[in-house]
Order: C-alpha cells, then structure tokens, then sequence
C-alpha cells in the first residue's frame, strides 16, 4: 500500500491549481482537482457569493498555514483547505447567520484560526491513541472536527456581539402528540412523496455538504466524486502512476478502478433521507437535504479510509443507519438547545467511533495507519 501523493511540483502556478482544487475536493476527503473544480462549479451554479468565499476561504486556511510553516506538501494536498472554506460558507454563505460585514470579516477571521485548529487536531488525534510508539500506533483523522469545534465557539460567542448575526427567533413551542412528549409532524399542504421528490432530496442531501440546497450542485458533486482523478503525472514523486488514478481508493490501492466516491454519497444521503421519512422527522428538513450530508460524509469516509469489502460496506450502511436515527437526531436537540446547528458533527463522532471499532474487528482491512497498527493490517 502506498503512501499519499506529493503534490508540491515546484511550478508555483500548478502547486496554486493543487492547493485550492484540492482543499475544495477534500471537504468530502480526498483528493482529486477534478473533483474540486466540478465541486465548486456546482456551487457557483447555486450561488456565486457561496462560490467566492469557498475559494476565499480555502486559500486563506492554505495561506495561514504556509505563513505558519505547516509542511507544504500537506498545504498543496488540499489539508488546510477543506475546514477553512466549510468555516467561511457557515458564517456568510451558509442558511445560519446573516450575511453582512460583519459575518464576512467573522466568516474571514474564521478561516484562518480554523487551519491553526486543524493543525491541533491533526497533532492531538494522531498522538492519542499510540501504543508502545510509532510503529504499534493507531491514527484516527480529525475529519472535519477543526471547522465543527471553531464555528460552535464563533457561533455561540458572537450572540454576544452588539452587531445584526443572528435572525430573530420565531416564538412558539411545538405541538406534542396526545400524552406524549414527541413532537407533532408539521404536515406539508399538498406535498406528496414521489420518486422524483425522493431523488431530489437525495441530490439535496449531496450539495448541503457545503450548506448549498441546490440538486442540480449535486448533481455535480456526483459527477465529481466519480471522476476523482488525481492527475497523478503531475504529481512529484509518483512515476508509474497512470493520469487516472483515483483519489476515493488511493489511500489503499492508487491503482483500483473502483470509481464510487459518488455512488456512496447517493447510497448515504438516501438512506438519511428514507430514514428520517420513517421515524417522522420534519418535512422540510428531509425536503432540502438537511438529513443527507452527514451521511455523506459517513459513507465515504468509511469506505475509502478502509479498503471496500463487503464487511466494510455493510459496516458503512450501519454507521449511516446509526448516523441518521440516533446520532443526527440527538445533536440537532442538544446544539439545539444554545440555538446552534449541529453541522458535520454527527459525521466526526459516528465515523470516530466506527474506525475506533475496527481495531478489534479483524474481519475490517484497516487502511494505511488507520484504525490498527500497521503490523496488524488486514
């Protein structure tokens, strides 16, 4: 199993091309500057401010880190992006708060502590669970837990700031079923689930990764996350590589053909989406993919962090599961609690505990350092 790929060049130009389209595409974690351009087409099709400040952002967390002296080739792989620009599009593009100066120059000052905070999950993660040294360590990845961390201390302090954030409140208290403490579903008026409403959910679901409602951007997040090439001939340090390897298997095979970064995140966001129709979410939430994205994440995650076999499919479709009926439902209520969205922070904790879990699952490839140490991987 080989190691990522390098992608300092040394040509400044395509070392730029490699630092923003690859900050862009690891927010669903990989890279792939295919992905990363059709991503952010995607979302300049549903909104050109969220556009401009997912580019904004991902190159002021690469710029910080680069001022700080992060390793570059870590910069140019797209690891000080993916966090920033999800801090950015929260705080101004994203359905939160309001977009104002204010929330830009939050959204800004955002982006950059983010890559400090990526830096110090990156360490604090990397070093917490090793056993008898480096060689016998596990390594669990911090995913997205910078941005989630950084914009719940940003989002809960500036309810204290003097200037117009935060949308006013509606009143109210939710209906409760007859001698029950759950909730009435708030039925929509003449809305019916079809095929087609199911399908547009599910793209929904896709785009919200980036808090983008929009089912034509996912359409192009799945064409993205399938055609993840990592242009491998450009890359430094990879002769051999063919120009069509593939950023969702490379972590365990740079030469699969398994081309299914976008089947999994149409596998996870409808079964988010048919789940949250079970157990009588809200309407509206499913309607505009609010029950999608975390399980996304979830199902790629746990399907290119490990090599696929059919126990770490169905392992994935758990976590999913698990995600969608517990996970999800339980931070919304709590966070809900401070006026806070829970974000991707069902994604980090169920794909913690799943890639924990594999350490004593031996029937689980573990993937390059991930999960068990490397003497024991399968």
């Amino acid at each position: 199993m080989a190691g990522p790929a390098n992608y300092s060049t040394g040509n400044p130009a395509l070392d730029f091309f490699y630092t923003l389209f690859n900050g862009i595409a690891e927010v669903p974690l990989f890279s792939s500057p295919v992905t990363g351009i059709l991503i952010l087409a995607g979302v300049f099709l549903a909104s050109r401010k969220a556009g401009a400040m997912m580019v904004l952002s991902g190159l002021i967390g690469a710029g910080i880190a680069i001022a700080l002296g992060a390793d570059y080739g870590l910069v140019t792989f797209g690891l000080f992006g993916y966090n920033s620009i999800l801090t950015g599009m929260a705080f101004w593009s994203g359905p939160f708060v309001k977009a104002n100066k204010a929330t830009f120059f939050i959204s800004v000052f955002g982006a950059a502590i983010t890559a400090v905070a990526w830096m110090a999950f990156a360490h604090f993660m990397g070093d917490l669970f090793v056993e008898g040294g480096l060689g016998k360590s596990l390594a669990i990845p911090g995913f997205t837990s910078s941005f989630i961390f950084t914009t719940w201390a940003m989002m809960f302090a500036s309810k204290r700031y003097g200037h117009d954030i935060w949308p006013a409140v509606q009143p109210g208290k939710e209906e409760l079923i007859s001698e029950s403490g759950n909730p009435v579903q708030v039925k929509e008026p003449n809305f019916k689930w079809t095929a087609k409403e199911f399908t547009i959910a599910t793209l929904k679901g896709v785009s919200q990764v980036t808090f983008v409602e929009n089912w034509k951007t996912g359409v192009f997040w799945v064409v993205g996350l399938t055609l993840a090439f990592e242009l491998a001939p450009l890359i430094a340090g990879v002769p051999g590589r063919p120009w069509w390897t593939n950023g969702f298997t490379a972590q365990w095979d740079p030469f699969s053909p398994l081309y299914l970064g976008g089947a999994m995140a149409l596998i996870g966001s409808g079964i988010g989406a048919a789940l949250s129709i079970l157990i009588k979410l809200p309407t509206v939430e499913t309607r505009i993919g609010l029950h999608g994205f975390n399980q996304v994440l979830v199902m790629i995650a746990l399907t290119s962090f490990v090599p696929l076999t059919w126990q770490t499919f169905l392992m994935a479709v758990l976590a999913t599961v698990a995600c969608s009926v517990v996970v999800m439902p339980a931070l919304q209520r709590f966070f809900g609690m401070w006026g806070l969205p829970a974000l991707t922070g069902p994604f980090v904790f169920t794909a913690w505990v799943w890639l924990l879990a594999i350490h004593g699952f031996h029937n689980i490839p573990a993937g390059i350092g991930w999960s068990r140490p490397p003497d024991n991987l399968g």
